[in-house]
């Protein structure tokens, strides 16, 4: 049994800008299997592997693990309480990396802008205006129809998240 799913956080930032080492832990979003369900087979994983377990801010597992001599901790989430990513939303974000003969699922840029706007948090809103900067100065490329249809996509949520990123100066 394996844990597959497609990283969220920061870590897509690094991919969009090709950063060769990983800043921080991995937020990974579940596709293989319900962590609340599975947990034990999430903590049978990491014992198999020599792997450290703990918990996320939302009581979700994470995993720390030792690679090439440095500690990862990857945070397991999935949708739970008020964190929601629709299946659609996943589909459409999915990107992939090959690292070392390793297939590495990611979302999309423009797919973690619209979550950090959803979330709202004072470190999310510091990130989007280093995003919108690292935009305007063409270091990065957004496609802002992909963010408009990723933001209809969280129907209830969506003209909160179009005023916040409209707040921030994105032209969507």
């Amino acid at each position: 049994m394996r844990i597959d799913g497609i990283i969220i956080g920061s870590t897509c930032l690094d991919f969009t800008l090709n950063r060769k080492s990983i800043e921080g832990d991995i937020d990974l979003f579940i596709t293989s299997m319900n962590l609340m369900i599975e947990e034990e087979n999430i903590y049978r994983i990491a014992e198999e592997n020599s792997w450290a377990i703990g918990t996320t801010s939302l009581g979700t597992p994470s995993i720390t693990m030792n690679i090439y001599g440095s500690d990862i901790t990857v945070d397991l989430y999935e949708n739970i309480m008020d964190f929601y990513i629709p299946t659609e939303v996943l589909e459409l974000c999915r990107r992939t990396q090959n690292i070392d003969g390793v297939e590495i699922a990611y979302a999309a840029i423009e797919c973690w802008i619209v979550f950090k706007a959803r979330r709202g948090a004072d470190s999310d809103i510091a990130m989007l205006s280093t995003i919108k900067e690292l935009y305007d100065r063409n270091e990065i490329k957004l496609n802002l129809n992909l963010i408009k249809r990723i933001i209809e996509l969280y129907e209830e949520d969506s003209k909160y998240i179009y005023n916040r990123l409209r707040g921030l100066g994105f032209d969507i």
